[in-house]
């Protein structure tokens, strides 16, 4: 009888698993983030977030603050009820010298990109469409202009002059039209501008 009862104890500190035992659980793999990757791309969201909110108001884009970062600015026709283009210096970077266009008017098939480098990512992007349908209208649109190329170009009540609000060159008229045009741009603003049918992608 002592045998049998030294032998049962030792069973039950075996610890043996019986039926009404469950098997544990497995934890689920976690994965790892590239804090580099996550930030660069929280950083791009949040950038252009935090610009197309503050920009749109009631279906118009209002662009309060400028855009000094060079950009590839493409329409299909650019019509203009004030257009005004003379030599000078780019606000970019008050050194590069450019053709400074301000108009008012209207741009059809409008796509203004831009490509960024960001670290670890590579190039990254930013291409925004508008008027499609409806011309993007615009008022008080500053361009630096480094590069211009147009399919062709109308100017009515058209007045070259010289020294003219200071400046040595100035080309002044009422309504100018441009087709197929293309213009790299370090530097844009404008006192407003609607963008019907405004899409934004990122590659």
């Amino acid at each position: 009888m002592e045998q049998e009862h030294f032998i049962g104890e030792n069973l039950n500190e075996l610890n043996l698993p019986n039926e009404d035992q469950n098997p544990p659980e497995q934890q689920p793999a976690i994965g790892k983030v590239n804090r580099s990757i996550f930030w660069s791309v929280m950083l791009v969201a949040l950038l252009l977030l935090s610009g197309i909110t503050t920009l749109i108001s009631k279906g118009a884009i209002a662009m309060a603050a400028a855009v000094p970062v060079p950009v590839t600015v493409t329409s299909s026709s650019i019509k203009t009820t004030r257009f005004r283009l003379y030599p000078g210096i780019s606000q970019a970077d008050n050194t590069s010298p450019v053709a400074v266009n301000q108009l008012d008017g209207t741009l059809s098939n409008l796509v203004i990109t831009k490509t960024v480098a960001l670290p670890v990512i590579g190039n990254v992007t930013v291409t925004l469409k508008a008027g499609q349908n409806t011309p993007v209208s615009t008022t008080g649109l500053t361009t630096d202009v480094a590069g211009l190329s147009s399919e062709s170009a109308t100017f009515g009540g058209q007045a070259v002059s010289s020294n003219a609000n200071g400046n040595a060159f100035e080309i002044d008229a009422q309504s100018v039209t441009l087709n197929n045009i293309t213009i790299n741009a370090p530097y844009m603003i404008a006192n407003s501008m609607t963008l019907p049918g405004l899409s934004l992608t990122v590659k």
